[in-house]
């Protein structure tokens, strides 16, 4: 019924199939041991910085002449101003931080 020329190609074919799932194989090892090690770059980063954030001195833009100068920073007002200017910055520097993370 078959001759032995189909034999061989069928099993040249099933050589062929084997070789091409092994080599598949092989590049999606190699890709999950990238991804797991870029993973673990990024997380070390992000910790780093978060980090840095922490330990940087918690200046005031009103201290550094960043205010508006018509409130003075000693009245309650002044306190107020410095401390929501404070506040956002704050949060400018955490949705950095987020964004690294999810990068």
């Amino acid at each position: 019924m078959y001759s032995s020329s189909d034999a061989f190609r069928e099993k040249e074919v099933a050589a062929e199939s084997k070789y091409v799932h092994d080599h598949d194989r092989e590049l999606i090892e190699k890709l999950r041991k990238d991804l797991a090690k870029k993973t673990t770059e990024q997380a070390a980063a992000a910790a780093a910085l978060e980090a840095a954030i922490d330990a940087a001195p918690k200046v005031s833009p009103i201290d550094v002449g960043y205010g508006s100068g018509s409130v003075s920073s000693s009245s309650p007002l002044g306190k107020k101003e410095a401390a929501l200017e404070e506040k956002y910055f704050r949060d400018q520097d955490k949705e950095k931080l987020e964004r690294l993370k999810k990068h």
